[in-house]
């Protein structure tokens, strides 16, 4: 039996991405990059929260890019990925958080 593979944690210097960051789930695992003292890349649709959101990460310490996107487009999420590596080079975690919910 092979043993399970081993990776180095997520730590300071490294990298996160994270969609629908400006609330909810995504909001808090922008607090829990920052506090392990990661570069945060928070993208939202919604503008507006998301200054807020990254006022507030930006007050844990963290380097933070904010990057307004709707997943919805494909541009939109190149263009993401594009100003993650130039800023910050490749990313070591990335948590796809946003979505649309619809009733019925």
């Amino acid at each position: 039996m092979t043993s399970p593979a081993t990776h180095a944690p997520l730590a300071h210097g490294h990298t996160a991405v994270i969609t629908g960051a400006a609330s909810g789930f995504g909001l808090e695992a922008s607090r829990i990059a920052a506090r392990r003292g990661m570069n945060v890349v928070m993208a939202d649709v919604q503008q507006d929260a998301l200054e807020t959101a990254v006022h507030e990460i930006e007050g844990l310490g963290a380097k933070v890019l904010p990057f307004r996107l709707d997943v919805a487009k494909a541009a939109e999420v190149e263009a993401l990925g594009r100003a993650t590596f130039d800023r910050f080079g490749a990313p070591h975690f990335v948590f796809n958080n946003a979505g649309v919910g619809a009733g019925g």
